[in-house]
C-alpha cells in the first residue's frame, strides 16, 4: 500500500484468507486504502460487509477504521455511500468527516463539502489543515468568496500559514479561482516559504480571468 501497490496488496490479503488467517482492524484498514487508490468498489463494499459482519465499527478504537471506509467510498467517487457510511459510524473525528469532505471537493460539489463542513462544525469538533485545504479547494470551485475569506481569517488566527506550504497554496488559489486575484498575489507575497505550486496558482488565475500581462509578469518574477 505504501509503495502504491494496491493490485498486489489485494493479492496478498486473498492468499492471506486462503491460509486461513482472520483479517484484523489494521488489515480492513489497508485493503480499504487499496481499493479507494484504484476505485475498486465491488472489493471495497465486500470488506464494508466483513467489517459490519464482524461488528469493529462499535468500537470507538477504531475510529481510524471508520474513516478508512468513508474514505474509500469518496476516492471511489461514491459520495452518497461514503455519507451514508459516515452518518452510521458511531464515532467520529476530524479525519472521518476530512475524507467526506475532501471528496465532494475533489469532485467539484463546492455546496455539498461546505455542508459537510457546517455538520462538522455542529458535532463541536475543530477542524485541522487538511479540513481547511478541502474547504478552500470548495470555495474555489463554486466562487464563494465571503466563505474563503471567513476560512482566511481563521487560518490567520491559528497561525497555521506559518507551517504549510499547501494551505498558503490552496488559499492563493481560492482568491485566483474566485478572481480576487489581488489577494490572491497579496498572500503569495506574505508567505514565509514559496513554491512552484504557490506561483503556478496565481499565474493560472490571472490567465483565466484575462490578466495576461500580469502573469508574464509573475512568469518573470519567477525566474528572478
Amino acid at each position: 500500500i505504501q509503495h502504491g501497490q494496491a493490485h498486489e496488496a489485494l493479492d496478498a490479503f486473498e492468499q492471506m484468507q486462503s491460509e486461513h488467517f482472520s483479517p484484523d482492524s489494521v488489515t480492513f484498514v489497508c485493503v480499504l486504502k487499496a481499493c479507494g487508490s484504484i476505485g475498486c468498489i465491488e472489493k471495497g463494499q465486500k470488506i464494508h460487509a466483513e467489517i459490519d459482519k464482524q461488528g469493529l465499527l462499535r468500537h470507538e478504537k477504531n475510529v481510524v477504521l471508520g474513516s478508512a471506509l468513508v474514505d474509500m467510498y469518496a476516492k471511489c467517487g461514491v459520495l452518497v455511500k461514503a455519507q451514508k457510511a459516515l452518518q452510521e459510524l458511531p464515532f467520529r473525528d476530524v479525519v472521518c468527516w476530512n475524507a467526506l469532505i475532501s471528496g465532494y471537493a475533489q469532485q467539484q460539489k463546492g455546496h455539498e463539502a461546505l455542508n459537510t463542513y457546517k455538520s462538522m462544525l455542529n458535532e463541536g469538533l475543530s477542524p485541522d489543515i487538511v479540513t481547511f485545504i478541502c474547504i478552500l479547494k470548495a470555495c474555489g470551485c463554486i466562487e464563494a468568496i465571503e466563505k474563503g475569506i471567513q476560512i482566511h481569517g481563521e487560518i490567520v488566527c491559528r497561525g497555521l500559514l506559518m507551517k504549510d506550504i499547501v494551505l498558503g497554496n490552496a488559499l492563493i488559489d481560492m482568491y485566483a479561482k474566485c478572481g480576487v486575484t489581488e489577494s490572491a498575489a497579496q498572500v503569495l507575497i506574505e508567505l514565509p516559504i514559496r513554491n512552484i505550486a504557490s506561483w503556478n496558482a496565481l499565474i493560472a488565475g490571472y490567465t483565466q480571468h484575462g490578466k495576461g500581462f500580469d502573469a508574464l509578469s509573475c512568469f518573470e518574477l519567477i525566474q528572478s
